[in-house]
């Protein structure tokens, strides 16, 4: 390891120093990191005693960056887009997948199926909107919409049949004359 990588402050310490110097506020910066204000302000003190340079001014309502803090933060800030830009040719981005159902298909036949299809396609960002509206494949960024009808469904939609459904009617048999047996579809119309 280069000797210069040796003498840099910790990581964590410097994380708290952008997200302080962004809120002007240890609490917030705390809350952002998931750490107590105490572990904040530690690192803060932690950092300004590495560099001998004072970073913050504390004031009886939050904070003010020093000049060597305004002087500072540019380059740190820098510095994680830098880490967080080689990060992400290395991870590769979720692909996203945006499916439009009814909450009846949702609730009785995908959520079901989800576990298995999330644990084959770990990486796909998968998002479900739950609406009886159609849905607007450029508007709404649906790539699948599953609905009830018949084709044509639009220009340029690929469409494939799930499963055939079956109507069946159902009615109390107070509502039927007496003597009535089952009912033709012609009975109905």
């Amino acid at each position: 390891m280069p000797e210069a990588f040796l003498r840099l402050p910790p990581l964590n310490a410097l994380r708290a120093f952008e997200a302080s110097a962004r809120h002007l506020n240890f609490r917030l910066a705390a809350h952002e990191l998931n750490v107590t204000q105490g572990a904040v302000a530690q690192h803060i003190r932690g950092l300004e005693a590495s560099l001998g340079a004072k970073l913050f001014e504390r004031l009886p309502r939050g904070l003010a960056l020093t000049d060597e803090g305004r002087a500072y933060v540019p380059s740190i800030r820098r510095a994680f887009e830098l880490i967080s830009e080689a990060t992400a040719l290395l991870r590769p981005e979720p692909a996203r997948l945006t499916i439009s159902v009814t909450p009846s298909f949702a609730t009785k036949w995908l959520i079901p199926k989800l576990p298995d299809f999330v644990a084959h396609n770990p990486l796909v960002d998968l998002r479900i909107l739950a609406t009886e509206s159609l849905s607007s494949f450029q508007a709404d960024g649906v790539d699948i919409a599953v609905r009830q009808g018949r084709a044509p469904f639009g220009p340029g939609l690929v469409v494939d049949l799930l499963f055939p459904q079956l109507v069946i009617a159902v009615c109390s048999p107070a509502l039927l004359p007496p003597g009535a047996g089952e009912i033709a579809t012609a009975d109905i119309q």
